[in-house]
Parts: C-alpha cells; sequence; structure tokens
C-alpha cells in the first residue's frame, strides 16, 4: 500500500508508549516538585520578614529605652552639677574677703621667705593662681558627676538589655 504504513507498522510502538509514558510522569513530578520548593520558599519568606519585623520592633523598643535612660542620666547630672555649683557658689560667699587669695596681688596674706634654707639650691616660686584652683575644683567636680553618671547609665543599659 502505502510506503508510510509500512513504516509506521515495523516502528517500536511499545517503546515510543513507554518513552511519552516516562516524558508525561517525569513533567508532571517535576513540576508537582517545583510547586512544593515555591510553596516552602515564599513560607520561608514569610517566617523571615515576621522575623524581620519582630527584631526591628525589639530594635525600636531598646532605643527609646535606652534614649530616656540617656535623658534621665544628662537631667540628673545637670542637676547635680548646677547644685554643686550652686553651694560652691554660697561657701565662697561665706568665705571672708582677706582668706581669699587674690590673683592680681602677688603679696598674700603669707609673708614670702626672703632667703634660701643653708644647703639647698632657691627654688622658684611658681604659684598656682586662685582662679586655676576654682577651675581645677570645677573640672574636678563635673569630671566625678560624670564617672557616677557614667557608671549609672551603664548599670541601667546592662538591666535593661537583661545582662544580669
Amino acid at each position: 500500500m502505502f510506503p508510510i504504513l509500512n513504516i509506521l507498522a515495523a516502528l517500536p510502538w511499545r517503546l515510543i508508549g513507554a518513552s511519552v509514558l516516562a516524558a508525561v510522569l517525569f513533567a508532571g513530578g517535576y513540576q508537582f516538585g517545583a510547586n512544593r520548593v515555591t510553596a516552602e520558599w515564599d513560607a520561608e519568606k514569610v517566617a523571615t520578614a515576621e522575623a524581620v519585623a519582630k527584631q526591628a520592633e525589639h530594635v525600636a523598643a531598646v532605643v527609646v529605652r535606652q534614649s530616656t535612660i540617656n535623658q534621665e542620666i544628662s537631667n540628673e547630672f545637670q542637676q547635680a552639677k548646677a547644685a554643686i555649683v550652686a553651694d560652691r557658689q554660697h561657701l565662697l560667699a561665706r568665705v571672708p574677703v582677706r582668706v581669699r587669695v587674690d590673683t592680681a596681688d602677688s603679696a598674700g596674706p603669707v609673708p614670702a621667705v626672703p632667703v634660701a634654707a643653708t644647703r639647698t639650691d632657691a627654688a622658684t616660686a611658681d604659684p598656682l593662681p586662685a582662679a586655676a584652683c576654682v577651675k581645677l575644683a570645677e573640672d574636678a567636680a563635673h569630671t566625678t558627676l560624670m564617672v557616677v553618671a557614667f557608671q549609672r547609665w551603664y548599670r541601667e543599659q546592662r538591666d535593661a538589655n537583661g545582662n544580669p
């Protein structure tokens, strides 16, 4: 009859059918696996987004708490500093003028030693002006307050983070 029919009759139809069936099963399995992996990936992305949102919320809460602690410490520091300055000025107002050392007057209430002691070389006097003493006292008080405030800030930050 027709030569094409002879060729078609000679083909191994069982092998072709089995190959087609295997290809269809492979394609279906691939599609099923791809859908499953995509669903798992989407679920993981949602879980990650939720974790990031929780972490961001926690960070915001910690920042607010730290800011509050910083402001409280700063306010207490300024109040303590103002109290020390006011107390110092109050005490200075009570000190008689004759006891105070005036920086403009080089000859104070204590007389200078006219001659150096025997067997020692004369050393030049390097007096510290009263203004420098006052500044040193203010700086020392300020530094002490800063250290105390820092220590308190550190303790509150440690406690806020849950570290004993």
